[in-house]
């Protein structure tokens, strides 16, 4: 891929991620759906996109609507026809029983792939920084780091220890200084 087919790609499939904001803002089931490759797998909600229908028909149902804000968004490409990138994003979200907001700090881990001269999702994997909430009945304002979970789709480390190297710089002692000159 040229230097301009690159740049047309990261800007591809940067609206990829823009565009699945709005549809999970909008309850867009059939824009989610259109946002992934055709033979997606969706685990348990099945596979295809009609599976991506059922599993955001499930999980949209956990809150009355939200805002995502995306951002820090890094591409990197495998090939001509598959990429990987990393997508921060503040979503807030509101719950009406009993009524209350939440803001949820994630990053977006993505695989991505060409299809048909458009740039799909293959897979994201949503991990979590913290959780906040603002005015719930029992909790008021409160902020819960994510824990790990073995399932579900936040399964496998949260953030930061979902970076490989973040684990790794906080075992070592730092480095020593060099000696003044």
């Amino acid at each position: 891929m040229d230097a301009v087919e690159e740049l047309i790609a990261r800007d591809t499939i940067q609206q990829l991620a823009f565009r699945y904001a709005l549809a999970v803002d909008g309850k867009d089931l059939d824009g989610l759906a259109a946002l992934f490759v055709e033979d997606v797998s969706n685990g348990p909600y099945g596979s295809g996109r009609e599976g991506v229908r059922t599993f955001y028909d499930h999980s949209l149902r956990n809150f009355h609507c939200s805002m995502h804000l995306v951002s820090n968004h890094v591409i990197d490409f495998d090939d001509d026809t598959h990429a990987h990138g990393v997508v921060y994003c503040r979503a807030q979200h509101h719950v009406l029983d009993p009524e209350y907001w939440f803001d949820h700090a994630l990053a977006y881990w993505d695989t991505y792939e060409r299809a048909d001269d458009a740039w799909l999702f293959r897979r994201r994997k949503l991990t979590s920084w913290y959780r906040q909430e603002f005015g719930h009945p029992e909790h008021g304002t409160e902020r819960a780091v994510s824990e790990t979970r073995a399932a579900g789709p936040m399964r496998g480390p949260q953030m930061p220890s979902a970076f490989p190297t973040f684990d790794a710089f906080w075992s070592r002692p730092a480095r020593p200084l060099p000696p003044p000159s």
